[in-house]
Parts: structure tokens; sequence; C-alpha cells
């Protein structure tokens, strides 16, 4: 059988090849019994991150064989290639590898399993390297990028030093629902270890949730897990501590696993005075299934860009240009479902953010939750580059009720006008007009390369409609109009364009300082009528498609 070898991706380190893998292990296989939790084990590669998000993921089996498909060995079938599916920018692809992995020292250098013939996990991380570029890309990140690409779900992140009631029913809810839980404990110097046995600047998986009696009191306690695989938290509830001696011993049994193995239990209060953020990645509904009480989440994707000189409007919400910012609209109907929170009161209301997801309880407003994400596209590729990840976000504003509704007063109760208004002169004399624009009026308004009287009458009415359609957004009388304004001139000209073809014009008719005159404002003017005549006549039926023959479409080409 024919052995795959990628041969356009590697990294610089010595490499095991399918043929001489008994020198390096006797019996690989791909998974030995089952995935778990303790078959993704830190090596020198600086991805905590990701191997946190991996570790999370082995919790829940579904899941994870959509992303390591199952059926694949080193045995059976074995051509030396191994398939993962991610998730990338609202699309699954499929990621293939070989099985050549960066060794050293007769050790793989990364990602490994405590099972030294399990090979799964490291070939999950090269698959994601392959995917952003190299290994050297994944050095340094959020567990959020992992749990979305592993799952397509939208990611969330709970700052813990300003928000913290409510949390614990919080992650007890989203691991009851199969979302992914990470927490990290910021450093503004590396990975630096406590007394305590945590470490800082470091991920962590959350992998449960628990409370148990001690005395009177309940204890809320929270599983989590190092991806290193060692170094343990050895403050109260440690595999050590005295106090699971006070519990039941179905409960100490059930809970407690004296092991090296990196996981481990704390209290609520130690993990808030130890832990500065925790992300939350909550499921699709094409991974999570129907909602057996046919409710669940819809997903919507858009997808964009920030195009300068068009709605790259800028952070500040006071600015001239804000409002050209890509806008969506939302309109949430049903309130969410009345829910236990547990007796732990809070505003988070059992989730994540102010209000975001919490039923109405006790007097409380009913609320609606809707999940908000950005993503970039190909920022880990294009660290090679010297880019990052860019400063973005968004604003949600709440639209009053009485915005959008026009009154007036009915037909033929209008008060008389006690006013008269006054306007600036048009006093605006036409400068050259490029041949460019004269041929395109030529040949939107005239006929056969000609101009009659009839026909000339119609273009002086446009030309005047153009001009003072340029005015009004020429506030400044310079004789240009910022690139900004350009949707709006063509709006109230007649032109009602959607972002994709507005952003093309844009693109097209500005000049290099994003300024647009009233020659360029013409020729866009011209061009469109010429297209919109000739697409009008070729409308079918009333549903506004536009059927063309080849010798037709050639003829609105030329418009162009």
């Amino acid at each position: 059988m024919e052995v795959y070898e990628s041969r356009n991706y590697a990294d610089a380190c010595l490499l095991v090849f399918p043929s001489a893998q008994k020198e390096f292990c006797e019996k690989p296989q791909f998974i030995c019994e089952d995935m778990s939790r303790t078959d993704v084990c830190q090596g020198r590669l600086g991805n905590c991150w990701f191997l946190a998000a991996a570790a999370s993921l082995t919790l829940y089996p579904r899941l994870l064989y959509r992303v390591v498909p199952p059926g694949q060995s080193f045995q059976d079938g074995y051509a030396g290639v191994f398939h993962f599916r991610l998730w990338q920018f609202g699309r699954w692809v499929d990621v293939v590898v070989d099985d050549k992995l960066p060794v050293q020292e007769g050790k793989l250098m990364f990602v490994h399993s405590e099972q030294r013939n399990e090979f799964w996990a490291p070939l999950l991380e090269k698959a994601y390297a392959k995917l952003h570029g190299s290994y050297e890309t994944m050095r340094g990140g959020h567990m959020n990028e992992a749990f979305v690409d592993f799952t397509g779900g939208v990611g969330e992140v709970l700052y813990l030093r300003q928000n913290t009631p409510g949390l614990f029913t919080a992650l007890r809810h989203a691991l009851a629902k199969e979302s992914l839980v990470g927490a990290t404990a910021l450093s503004d110097r590396g990975e630096i270890r406590t007394e305590e046995g945590l470490v800082k600047g470091h991920a962590y998986s959350v992998t449960g949730t628990h409370k148990v009696s001690l005395g009177f009191t309940k204890v809320r306690l929270l599983r989590l897990r190092n991806p290193w695989g060692r170094v343990e938290w050895t403050g109260a509830w440690s595999d050590s501590c005295p106090r699971w001696d006070a519990i039941p011993t179905e409960w100490r049994d059930a809970l407690m696993v004296k092991k090296e193995d990196g996981e481990f239990w704390m209290e609520l209060q130690d993990f808030l005075s130890h832990f500065n953020t925790v992300q939350i990645c909550s499921l699709s509904p094409e991974v999570l299934g129907p909602s057996p009480a046919g409710g669940g989440w819809h997903i919507h994707t858009f997808q964009g860009r920030w195009v300068r000189g068009f709605n790259s409007g800028g952070s500040q919400p006071g600015a001239e240009t804000f409002w050209t910012n890509p806008q969506f609209r939302l309109t949430l109907l049903e309130p969410d479902e009345e829910e236990d929170d547990d007796d732990e009161e809070g505003p988070w209301g059992g989730w994540g953010a102010a209000g975001a997801r919490g039923p109405a309880r006790g007097g409380r407003m009913p609320k609606c939750t809707v999940l908000l994400s950005l993503i970039q596209r190909n920022r880990r590729r294009l660290r090679a580059k010297g880019l990052t990840y860019l400063t973005v976000g968004f604003h949600v504003f709440q639209i009053p009720e009485e915005v959008g509704i026009r009154r007036g007063p009915r037909p033929g109760s209008a008060p008389p006008l006690g006013c008269f208004l006054v306007g600036r002169a048009n006093t605006r004399t036409w400068g050259e007009i490029g041949l460019r624009t004269c041929e395109q009026l030529l040949q939107c308004f005239g006929r056969g390369g000609r101009l009659s009287l009839h026909h000339f009458q119609e273009l002086w009415g446009h030309l005047l409609l153009w001009q003072g359609t340029f005015d009004k957004f020429d506030e400044d009388a310079s004789g240009t109009m910022n690139s900004y304004e350009l949707r709006l001139a063509l709006n109230a000209a007649g032109f009602h364009l959607n972002n994709q073809l507005t952003q093309a014009l844009t693109s097209r008719y500005r000049d290099s300082r994003l300024r647009v005159d009233l020659e360029r404002f013409v020729s866009c003017a011209a061009q469109l009528t010429c297209i919109f005549r000739h697409c009008s006549q070729h409308l079918a039926g009333g549903e506004g498609v536009v059927c063309l023959t080849h010798r037709q479409w050639s003829e609105v080409a030329s418009f162009s």
C-alpha cells in the first residue's frame, strides 16, 4: 500500500518517518482504548491554551469524534495519513496530515499522551499547526480560539474581578449544556509557579462542578486540569487535603482520585482569588442537534470587512463617520425559559454577562439571550509576516420603540406654513468634464451617438438633480464630498443599493484622499442609470429577477 507523505509542510526538527515507526514505538496506536483528558500533556511548545481546550473536548465524545473521525488506525487500512475536521470562518475543513512528528532524544517534542504509543493528540496538534501555517504560530493564545475551531460555537469571556456573583451557576449550566470551559490566571511575566501549585499565565480546563456538605455549610467545588498533566493545586480540597475525610465516603470515592495527572478540585472562593478570566464556548445548533423542547439556539453568520473610505467609521461613537460602520439589527421576541438559579444571586443571572442570560426570577425583567462574536481571518497564519490580531469590537445599542415610527398630521389637517425657507444659492459653475464621462452621458441618454432635443432635456434634468444632490453633501463647498457620504448621496439620488455594490462603487470612484468630486459622482450616477434602464427591460415577472442572454449581458457590462 502506498504511504502518504506530505511534502509541503514540516517544521525544523528531527522527524520520525512511517517506515521507521518501530524504532520510536513498537506498537503505535492512534487511540488506546478511548480518548481522555489524560491523553493531552504539554510539551515544549507554549500552546497550553490549545491543549486545555483539547482536554475539555475529550469530556464530550460526540464533539470529539466530529474533530477526530473514528475508524483511523496504524494497522487496518494504514496509508500514513490521518484526517481531522476543524471549523474555520463558517465552515468545516478537512485537514490531512502524515504521521511524521517532531522528536528529540527519543521523545515527542510537543504534545504527548501518558501512554507512549498513543498518537491521536500529537497528530491533532499537527493538523491544527498545518491549518495555521506552522507550530510556531501556536505559541500563545486563548482557549476560546481552539474552542471555536473545535466546535464552530460562539465564545465569551467572563472577567472575574468585575463579576463574581452567579459564577458557579454559570459554570454548572455551561458544562451541563456541553459547553467548553477554561480558565486563565493572568501574568505579566510569563508562566510562573505559585506556592499553592498553580501556574500564573497558564490555561486550565474547567471539567466539572460539585457541591458538598461540610457540616451545615455547602461548599462549591470546581474541578480543573493542568494540560501539563502534572503540577496541581496544593491548597484546600487538593488531593491530600484532610477536608475530604469529613464528607460521606461515597462522595469522596466518586470525586477524589489521588493521582499526579494535573487534575484537582478547588473551592470557588479560592478559584476567584487566583484566576482572572473564564472562557466559555457555547455550541452551535449544528453540533447540539435539535432541542427536545422545540427551542434552542438559532445562528446567523455575516461576513464582511471594514473598508477605508467606505465603512471604517472608527471606534468612537461621537465621531462623524461612526455611523458608517457595518450595522445589524436584531429583534428578540421570546424570553428565555425560567431555570432554577440554585439560590445564587448576582447580576449574571446564571451565565456570563450582566443580565445576558438570566431567567425572570424574583421580579426581575425577563431576558432574551443573544451571543455576539467577531472572528478575524488568518491572523495566526499572518504572524509570519509580522501581523497580529487587530483591535476590533462592537457596540450594542437598544433602539427605543418610537424610533422609526413617523407620526404626522392627517391629510388636509396640516397647519399653514408660517415661515419661509432660506437656502444657499446654487452658484456652482460646471468645470471641464472628462471625455470618459461625456461618453457615458451620451451612451446613456443619446441614440446612435447623437442627442435629440428631447434627450438633451432629459440629460439636463438629470444633471441638475445630480448637482443638487452633490451640493447637499458638499457641506463646505470645497467641490468634493467625503467618500463615506457617497452611499447617502446615491440613495438621495434614487439609487437604493446593497452594501456590497455600494462598497465596490466607493472603491472605484473615490480618489487617494477618500474624496469624490462632482465629475466622479456624475460618472457613477450615469453608469448606474444606464445599467438600471437596460436591466429593467429584461425583468422576469414581478420578482425582480433579470434574465439576460450572453449578448445582453455584454451590453450591460459595456456600461461599466
